[in-house]
């Protein structure tokens, strides 16, 4: 049969051919690979009809996951930030307790606080630079001590 008489047959009897491929098709099935030809059609006419909504999607997507980098670098230097705040807080309050300044048992308390935050933060980032404060938390610790044992905060 000749590429010419194939054509000529297809044009023939073309409504049939495409009924008979539908009943084919609709038929066929794979045992225990299921084949639905009904379902590969319909998802690829729906991914041609939706191109334009999907690349959108895509683009939010890719929106989405830049703030989501953005928020938590934001969080990370945030949680930094409250860290350096901490370890000033607390080598200013060991500064003035080596310059005898007094303090009240709040003031002591606060900075036990901040002292919390600071080594909790230097627990779960071992990079974060800490040896500028662990003398300071002793000392301070240590006077703490001192002064409940002797109640003598101010």
């Amino acid at each position: 049969m000749t590429l010419k008489e194939v054509s000529q047959l297809w044009q023939d009897n073309r409504s049939e051919l495409l009924w008979g491929i539908a009943i084919v098709m609709s038929i066929i099935q794979i045992t225990p690979i299921k084949i639905n030809p009904w379902t590969w059609i319909v998802q690829t006419i729906g991914k041609h009809l939706n191109a334009g909504v999907i690349q959108k999607l895509d683009r939010q997507e890719q929106e989405i996951n830049g703030l989501k980098n953005d928020v938590l670098t934001i969080r990370k230097e945030q949680n930094e930030a409250r860290a350096t705040s901490s370890r000033y807080r607390i080598l200013r309050f060991d500064d003035e307790l080596l310059h005898d300044v007094r303090h009240t048992k709040e003031h002591f308390d606060q900075i036990l606080l901040d002292i919390d935050v600071y080594e909790d933060f230097c627990t779960k980032h071992p990079d974060f630079r800490n040896n500028l404060a662990v003398m300071a938390i002793k000392h301070i610790k240590a006077v703490y001590e001192k002064c409940s044992h002797e109640q003598s905060f101010l």
